[in-house]
């Protein structure tokens, strides 16, 4: 599985309290919708489905809701999220 646990704490850490997880392994995941009042999406390239980040991108990018691409790390995490928000 995707060991993600340091990315899920820096995200409860930031006020983030609902994370929700999707490996992109099964063919069904690539179907889900964006839930809405979804406030940012992290995209982790170790474990990327191009499909999928194409099509989130574009869905969340028509919602206007940020993306972030990192590395699985808490430190890349922090790094482009300060980008982002601060």
């Amino acid at each position: 599985g995707d060991y993600i646990g340091s990315l899920k704490q820096f995200l409860t850490n930031n006020g983030f309290e609902h994370i929700e997880h999707w490996s992109s392994r099964r063919g069904s995941d690539c179907h889900k919708m964006i839930p809405k009042g979804t406030r940012v999406v992290v995209m982790v390239t170790d474990y990327i489905n191009h499909g999928m980040a194409r099509k989130l991108k574009r869905v969340a990018d028509d919602r206007n809701v940020p993306v972030l691409f990192t590395r699985n790390s808490a430190t890349d995490l922090s790094q482009v999220f300060s980008r982002q928000f601060h």
